[in-house]
């Protein structure tokens, strides 16, 4: 039998904090997952004291999104328990060990979330001071800011001087023993930023003599063999790791940094840009491909909820905008952002449990309990469903960047096929998820369809179908309008350019895109871009065509390993190999097809 503190059961240890032992548990009155610290009393001497104290109130006054919450506190003879919010997929440490390092994009949203997080924090004048990677939290796709036991909350004058933390994420004032302030915390979100992108500190050393040194004496590297990061994202990184705490940006600056709405700003632009064009409907089409080239996590849908049906009705012609000034009446933001704060006048003190009955000691599980195992496969049967999304956006992605090759006849009829599969594959999946049809053999299914992950992924994979059907009903008037100008005789062209996707679309699919990837070649051979950069988006594209052309292959859910399909990775990998290598892995591929 489990430990029971009141209306909360114990399940199982799963971690061990400052002050004590961190169990998984659940309240038994409302079913709710937790997390329980359980503080020793005979540990609670002196400074110890002090830090405790400092957690609980620091979690009292912090309501956010982006801070784990405190639900509530439990006292015994012998022990403190912290009843807290209990976060599904691990913490950042765990997430980078699996990824060795993550794509931009996504340690932004991350970062995001964590700005959020510390609005709160910096507005109550409260100290994180062990900021790092095991101590940020991921539930439901979402970033939670955990364990406070070295927070501060700090005094008028808002500096302190006790050396606590983590030495590769601390300033290097705190390293020095000097006094510092909360420009400290910034540093620590810095490396964590450079941690995040490149799957190391920016500083590392055997002791922290040497790593103050370190950081003192060697200029701050960018390993851009590893990750190419923006030159916006590697400003603030050099701006959060100032050693001179005073020339180190503020909090201020942080917040309103040019890169915490850089890609808000980028789709606002290309929205404005998409009225200019001819074709509107064709061109949010394909700006909404661009910003949603990969669903990770159920969360990202609720995400990019806003911009995502601000373009389903403009592609349904139920937007009006100006059409002089060119303008969307678009009013964002695509990232929105709360900063929620306790009303609440804080409680100076907690109840003690009288019930002896109420604190059975018994064996604790083994492993996940049932409840874990759920959470865990509805999150394993959601990634399977989103799996199967990304590869037609993939498709969607080849298509798009298919039309920029206008110097091969081939290639607005390419774009096609490639969106008719997507549209097969689309629609096959869309009927059977509102038939409840369990195609994958997904463990679970009965309950997971009654999920509101299953609920969301569904709506908007209806969603996503009337926008692409948008997108196929332009290419396919294109390339009818294409083959009746240029009398087009090839009959295998000729019996493509029609709706009906069930009809020998595959056998069309390979023999079109093997034709198409010979007379790129042939094309890169005669013309010979002088630009190298030219010559790689080239091959790059060749590259992705071939994967096309093995899909089933490259996009293999789960590798031997259980590791999923990481799509952001693919995307952002191949810019990250040289040229030479590049030509070589296609040339690979070809030969494994027999194209030549």
């Amino acid at each position: 039998m489990p430990k029971i503190v009141d209306n909360y059961v114990l399940e199982r240890k799963i971690g061990t904090g400052q002050f004590g032992e961190v169990f998984k548990g659940y309240n038994k009155v409302n079913n709710l997952d937790i997390a329980v610290k359980c503080v020793k009393r005979e540990f609670l001497k002196g400074k110890f004291l002090e830090l405790l104290e400092n957690e609980i109130k620091v979690l009292r006054s912090c309501n956010n999104e982006n801070i784990i919450k405190l639900y509530d506190i439990k006292k015994t003879a012998n022990n403190i328990y912290l009843i807290l919010e209990y976060c599904n997929e691990g913490d950042l440490s765990v997430y980078l060990k699996e990824k060795k390092f993550l794509v931009e994009e996504e340690v932004i949203e991350f970062f995001l979330q964590i700005l959020n997080g510390f609005k709160t924090l910096v507005a109550s004048k409260i100290m994180h001071r062990d900021f790092k990677l095991a101590n940020i939290l991921k539930h439901n796709g979402s970033i939670k800011i955990a364990d406070f036991g070295f927070s501060k909350l700090l005094g008028s004058d808002n500096w302190t001087s006790t050396m606590l933390g983590s030495p590769l994420n601390m300033a290097p004032e705190v390293l020095d023993g000097k006094e510092y302030n909360s420009k400290a915390d910034i540093w620590s979100i810095g490396t964590v930023l450079f941690e995040l992108l490149f799957g190391k500190p920016p500083y590392n050393a055997g002791n922290m003599i040497d790593l103050l040194k370190a950081i003192k004496n060697k200029p701050l590297e960018f390993p851009r063999r590893i990750n190419k990061i923006s030159k916006e994202c590697e400003e603030l990184i050099r701006d959060m790791l100032v050693v001179d705490w005073k020339k180190r940006i503020d909090w201020e600056n942080l917040f309103e940094h040019p890169i915490t709405h850089y890609y808000e700003d980028q789709i606002k632009n290309e929205l404005k840009e998409t009225l200019k064009g001819d074709d509107m409907n064709m061109n949010i089409s394909r700006l909404y491909i661009k910003s949603n080239k990969v669903i990770a996590h159920p969360s990202e849908i609720e995400r990019k909820e806003e911009f995502n049906n601000f373009a389903y009705e403009l592609t349904k012609g139920n937007v009006k905008n100006d059409n002089q000034n060119k303008d969307l009446n678009y009013q964002g933001p695509i990232n929105k952002r709360k900063i929620v704060r306790n009303e609440e006048e804080e409680k100076s003190e907690y109840t003690v449990e009288k019930d002896s009955k109420s604190n059975q000691e018994g064996e604790m599980v083994k492993g996940e309990t049932e409840r874990e195992i759920q959470i865990r496969t509805v999150k394993r049967n959601a990634n399977r469903i989103l799996h199967e999304r990304n590869i037609y956006v993939f498709l969607a992605s080849v298509a798009e960047d298919t039309m920029n090759f206008q110097t091969i006849f081939l290639s607005d009829f390419v774009s096609f096929i490639l969106i008719k599969k997507l549209f097969m594959m689309i629609d096959e999946l869309k009927c059977n998820l509102q038939n409840f049809l369990n195609i994958y053999s997904l463990p679970q299914w009965e309950y997971f369809v009654t999920t509101k992950d299953f609920r969301d992924i569904c709506s908007y994979i209806s969603r996503e179908f009337e926008i692409f059907k948008v997108y196929f009903d332009q290419l396919y008037d294109k390339v009818q309008f294409l083959s009746q100008k240029n009398n087009v005789s090839d009959e295998n062209l000729i019996s493509m350019i029609n709706k009906d996707y069930n009809q020998n679309i595959d056998k069309q699919f390979t023999k079109l895109l093997i034709q198409y990837v010979r007379d790129i070649i042939q094309d890169l051979t005669k013309r010979k871009p002088e630009n190298s950069e030219d010559v790689k988006k080239i091959w790059i594209h060749v590259d992705r065509i071939l994967d096309c052309l093995k899909i089933d292959e490259v996009f293999v859910f789960e590798d031997e390993l259980r590791r999923q399909f990481n799509f952001k990775f693919y995307y952002e990998e191949v810019n990250m190999i040289e040229l030479e290598a590049l030509v070589r892995r296609v040339d690979q591929k070809l030969k494994s097809l027999n194209i030549f």
